[in-house]
């Protein structure tokens, strides 16, 4: 479906202040914690890093652990400690804290007035990651903040960022955050299309030059849809490269984001329903699980 009503502003903007990083001191979440300062420092935005200590494991220690009977507490402050060295690492200012409590619900409480959130792909627990989905596709499914799934060491700013676009309400966003996450870089706008009833066309004789001629017509509405959006989201309505195919979107993404050298992909969330808040979209958590570049969801009304 081709959305036809873009705002008139001709540059949607984006704010990423303050920026919060999630931590529990694993490989992955080192590399969102780096990626979340060089954000920061780019745009501006103040950063702040949270690390959250699971109140059920807590309680289990003081179970099992009855000596040195504070050792609860020494665990906490443990990850004070080491919160406080990660963050003075960073060379820059940033605000640490540790709370208690339930993982992923300190981190939406923690996120829920941030511009943007940042998560490392997998954590300390690989096998449990294997079994029940990560905390950050988990996070993902749950939060109404901008998330961005870190999966590489950052170490230059991003140069080729793929955003999937699907024309509905909010498409303009997607292009809005990719540019402003990623200035200097190289963008392209992927859709994904089908020809409505296809097959049904197919089976009711239609000819194979006028299906042809169908999905002509929806490549070229896609083409221009592009470069309105390009043109809503940046003033620029060449800003955005656009990459028109049939398909999946996820496999198309995937396709495009290996061959472009892609290190970032950007996707939108649509809103669900309220018994639907806590699953996560099959496109979305196919891009979480396979994307070698780091993805960055907005959810999208």
């Amino acid at each position: 479906m081709i959305r036809r009503n873009l705002p008139s502003a001709t540059h949607v903007m984006q704010t990423l202040d303050p920026i919060l990083a999630a931590t529990d001191f694993s490989e992955d979440a080192g590399h969102a914690v780096r990626r979340a300062a060089r954000l920061a420092a780019r745009h501006a935005a103040r950063l702040e890093l949270v690390h959250v200590v699971d109140r059920a494991a807590l309680d289990a220690v003081r179970a099992w652990a009855r000596s040195p009977v504070d050792l609860a507490e020494r665990l906490v402050d443990d990850a004070r400690r080491l919160l406080g060295e990660c963050a003075a690492s960073l060379g820059s200012a940033a605000a640490p804290r540790v709370a208690v409590g339930d993982v992923q619900e300190e981190i939406l409480s923690s996120g829920a007035g941030a511009g943007l959130l940042v998560l490392g792909a997998h954590g300390v627990n690989p096998l449990r990651d294997a079994i029940v989905g990560t905390t950050a596709a988990r996070l993902v499914g749950r939060c109404r903040t901008p998330v961005l799934v870190v999966r590489r060491p950052p170490e230059a700013d991003y140069r080729n960022a793929l955003v999937a676009v699907d024309f509905l309400s909010g498409s303009e966003h997607l292009l809005g955050l990719a540019a402003r996450i990623a200035p200097d870089a190289r963008l392209s706008a992927l859709h994904a299309y089908e020809v409505p009833f296809e097959s049904m066309l197919h089976r009711a004789g239609v000819e194979q030059r006028e299906i042809d001629r169908h999905r002509a017509e929806a490549f070229q509405r896609a083409f221009e849809e592009i470069r309105k959006l390009s043109k809503a989201a940046s003033g620029d309505a060449e800003r955005f490269l656009p990459i028109v195919e049939r398909g999946d979107v996820a496999r198309l993404c995937l396709e495009h984001a290996q061959a472009l050298g892609a290190d970032l992909i950007v996707i939108g969330k649509r809103q669900r329903p309220a018994l639907e808040a806590l699953a996560l979209g099959s496109n979305t958590r196919h891009l979480l699980a396979n994307a070698k570049a780091d993805v960055l969801v907005l959810p999208l009304v």
